[in-house]
């Protein structure tokens, strides 16, 4: 009888091990420890010659964090002459229904009066517990050519999928000035294990590159921003009050760079609620002083969708007309998982429309174009990530498929009275062109 009891609780704890054991990875995987993780810089301004942001995350037993920096040069690394500069260091708890609780300090730095066009290294950690060291370089303030690298919802399979386009990406174009995401850039709200993965795929080129997020309707949970959000990025605070870290504007040589705020108030559903109207008056205001040769907007919703069973008609009618109005060039947007990108407009007196709106994906959660007519190119069931190299009298846009191939390619030149032309480039088999 004891030799049959004690065979059962054998059996008992082997299956309660094997059934825990996902969990236990689980927290493994994703808990933070002392040594700095998921370090990932940002432009925290409007000018991103001068200064950058870097923030990190750690287990709550590391009580301060500090970033050591110094210009990079050809010689070994030597810390002694670091500039050292300490962190902020917030607490945060993160919690998704079923999954362990985490906790984790974030650290963050905004590391100012860099020298435009410098090159940097820096690392980040406690004194004891160092990251390895990275290298980044700031733009020049009078930069006549330069390149951004531009990504549709990664949202899903960010690991095992989406890893390849962010890397692939990153080869293209290696000396891309910032990685611009249109929102959606996890699946659930509030699950960490889905940061673990994105950080991941993106590893060091995050910690490299300067990422510049907009959220989207699945970086909100309904009215509430993730916590993720503003703790581990380290955005503009010049928009709208209350938008913090989601609508704002960068200044490029020869760029304006804006994001307006399209999944918030559950995706502007309130016309006249005030997350819709301060932006409205905010993005007016900025493009009535607006100085820059080519001016770039990302939001999540696309003003046109590629989907028969979505709509946006709140985006036209409110920004349109100051899109219009101030004549901006590219409006590059998420949210439908398919590829379209066309010049139009509602307004039946705008004969020859200039505004190139485009939506595109680069995660695999991909879905069928539906047929539209305002797309001059469309695609679908593709993971996709663009180029878009600026110019002072030219903007070359390439969008290129996950394996190196050109599948939307067009440029639009100015000339100096301000009169644009746009010249279609697409591959003529709208498909392969990997030259």
């Amino acid at each position: 009888m004891l030799k049959n009891l004690n065979r059962l609780i054998s059996i008992f704890q082997s299956i309660t091990f094997f059934l825990l054991l996902p969990v236990f990875s689980f927290a493994q995987i994703n808990l933070p420890s002392s040594l700095p993780d998921r370090v990932i810089l940002n432009v925290p301004g409007s000018d991103p010659s001068t200064s950058v942001a870097v923030t990190w995350r750690t287990n709550t037993s590391v009580k301060e964090g500090f970033c050591e920096i110094q210009p990079s040069s050809g010689f070994r690394i030597n810390p002694e002459i670091s500039t050292v500069v300490k962190a902020e260091t917030r607490t945060f708890s993160y919690s998704y229904p079923e999954e362990p609780e985490v906790w984790a300090n974030q650290h963050s730095v905004v590391l100012k009066g860099l020298q435009p066009d410098g090159k940097y290294v820096y690392r980040v950690g406690d004194k004891t517990n160092w990251s390895e060291w990275f290298e980044f370089q700031v733009p020049a303030n009078d930069e006549e050519k330069y390149s951004f690298i531009y990504f549709g919802d990664p949202q899903v399979g960010l690991r095992s999928e989406w890893s390849r386009v962010v890397r692939n990406a990153y080869k293209f174009c290696p000396d891309s000035r910032f990685m611009l995401y249109a929102g959606d850039i996890i699946n659930r709200v509030g699950r960490d294990y889905e940061w673990y993965e994105w950080f991941d795929a993106g590893s060091f080129i995050f910690s490299s590159v300067p990422q510049v997020l907009t959220p989207g309707n699945h970086d909100y949970d309904d009215t509430v921003l993730g916590t993720h959000w503003n703790a581990q990025f380290t955005q503009p605070t010049n928009g709208p009050a209350g938008l913090d870290g989601t609508c704002f504007y960068i200044d490029y040589p020869h760029l304006k760079l804006i994001s307006i705020d399209s999944a918030v108030n559950s995706e502007l559903e309130d016309e006249d609620g005030a997350a819709l109207m301060s932006q409205k008056m905010w993005l007016d205001s900025i493009l009535s002083r607006n100085t820059k040769e080519w001016v770039v907007l990302t939001t999540h919703l696309p003003f046109y969708s590629t989907s028969t069973r979505r709509d946006n008609p709140q985006l036209r009618k409110h920004f349109q007309p100051i899109l219009e109005k101030y004549q901006v060039d590219l409006v590059l947007t998420g949210h439908d998982h398919s590829y379209g990108r066309g010049r139009v407009s509602d307004n039946p007196a705008v004969k020859k429309p200039s505004i190139v709106y485009v939506v595109s994906v680069s995660g695999p959660k991909l879905s069928s174009f539906e047929k539209k007519a305002w797309p001059e190119k469309s695609g679908e069931k593709l993971q996709l990530f663009q180029v878009i190299s600026i110019d002072k009298n030219e903007m070359h846009y390439q969008s290129v498929m996950a394996n190196g191939g050109i599948f939307d390619e067009f440029k639009i030149k100015r000339k100096d009275n301000g009169k644009k032309t746009f010249v279609d480039m697409q591959p003529k088999d709208g498909n392969l062109n990997i030259d």
